[in-house]
């Protein structure tokens, strides 16, 4: 006599994101970065804010970006 062994249909993946249901979440929303959302002038703000050196309106989000982020690199703790 041989067993038949059956999956738990309740235990089946159903959530678009494929999370388990243990699994904390929306269903795997994720939080857009703050740093996407800023305008260029924002950027350039900040980055003036922070004395990155060159900062000015020619500069792309990205540059202005990456000059944030290696200020704030620079900076103890």
């Amino acid at each position: 006599m041989s067993e038949t062994l059956w999956d738990a249909p309740n235990q089946q993946v159903v959530r678009p994101d494929e999370s388990a249901p243990w699994e904390e979440g929306e269903g795997g929303t994720v939080s857009p970065d703050p740093k996407d959302s800023m305008t260029k002038d924002e950027l350039l703000a900040r980055a003036q804010e922070l004395g990155v050196s060159p900062a000015n309106a020619g500069m792309t989000k990205d540059e202005l970006q990456a000059g944030i982020d290696a200020k704030l690199a620079e900076e103890p703790g």
